[in-house]
């Protein structure tokens, strides 16, 4: 039932390529002293000539260069302006343990290559502590007070029966009519969450008794949304209709509202950036004259001019930073990531 949220903005929790020495002073590819190769400027010899890094480079493509140049930039300078307030060593801890619980590392990469083919387990260590430096950064950015986060928030439950054109599925007519039927037995006093998990469709929340968690606004279709966020605490729908069939929705009394609300306020914080694309990439600008980038390649300065840094026309700053991202953020913030990932071990 939930719509599918636009990629976050680029930067966020991004493994950039292998670092490439600057000054070529290892051309036979030795190990730095931090873990990463020093590929040098000539990566092979033959008698027809040489392979060199700016033949890699260039196969790659100057968008995807400057895109991951533009990404490890942000990166690099929000964890030096934010190191004394994020513990590493806490978040690979807090992994560590969801890792274990997981089944072991073994286990756990290989639900990674399912989520994100080609990551390593110290890949998603990196990502998910990038990702807490962002977090850092918009929160500041998008300061979302306690009672906005608790009004962008209803905890729901729901009873789904869909309509479907195959042979054994119901006709809108027939699933209408089962839909009321249901209403009508909650009515006279049938437990929800019992005929939730007996009767709804959506086979996902049935598991758990109809529970959708804390739904945000705009993350369900516009029918789901405006109906529960019309109830009061307790309070159950009437039959609503939306694209899936027909729902009937209960809002629940959301007595650990409190306990959730760093969470929500992380939610908050992640549709206000989708929603403000324009001026994110503001946000970045000033980010970086405040710590005096220059992009020393002319065709990567000029595409990161272009693309992120001169957005007077909104529309096309938008399109471009929904291009750039969705190669690197289809894993998401930390909360794509994360959640994939519990789904799957669930």
């Amino acid at each position: 039932m939930r719509k599918k949220l636009a990629p976050i903005v680029v930067g966020l929790g991004l493994i950039g390529l292998a670092g490439c020495s600057d000054d070529g002073s290892s051309e036979n590819g030795s190990g730095s002293e931090n873990g990463e190769t020093e590929y040098g400027d000539v990566l092979a010899t033959s008698d027809a000539g040489e392979v060199t890094t700016d033949d890699i480079l260039n196969e790659l493509g100057t968008d995807n260069i400057a895109n991951r140049t533009f990404q490890l930039t942000l990166d690099s300078i929000l964890q030096d302006k934010y190191s004394d307030e994020i513990d590493r060593k806490e978040i690979e801890s807090q992994i560590d343990e969801e890792i274990e619980g997981m089944g072991g590392e073994d286990q756990f990469a290989m639900m990674l290559q399912q989520q994100q083919p080609g990551m390593t387990v110290e890949q998603y260590k990196e990502q998910r502590i990038n990702n807490a430096y962002h977090d850092k950064f918009f929160a500041e950015k998008f300061e979302v007070t306690d009672e906005e986060a608790k009004e962008s928030v209803r905890e729901a439950s729901h009873i789904l029966v869909e309509v479907s054109e195959e042979e054994d599925g119901l006709s809108d007519e027939e699933a209408k009519k089962k839909a009321e039927s249901l209403h009508q037995e909650i009515e006279d006093g049938a437990d929800f969450g019992e005929l939730a998990a007996e009767e709804s469709d959506d086979t996902g929340s049935a598991e758990n008794n109809g529970q959708l968690g804390y739904v945000q606004r705009g993350e369900m279709v516009e029918p789901f949304e405006e109906a529960l966020f019309a109830l009061e605490k307790g309070e159950v729908s009437d039959v609503v209709k939306s694209d899936f069939g027909y729902h009937i929705i209960k809002r629940h009394e959301e007595e650990n509202i409190d306990e959730e609300l760093d969470s929500v306020k992380r939610q908050v914080v992640s549709q206000k950036i989708q929603e403000n694309q324009d001026q994110v990439l503001g946000f970045y600008n000033d980010l970086l004259e405040e710590y005096n980038v220059e992009f020393e390649n002319e065709e990567i300065r000029t595409y990161i001019e272009e693309t992120y840094l001169n957005s007077g026309d909104e529309e096309s700053a938008e399109e471009s930073t929904e291009e750039s991202t969705e190669e690197s953020t289809e894993e998401s913030t930390e909360e794509s990531t994360e959640e994939s990932t519990e789904e799957s071990a669930e």
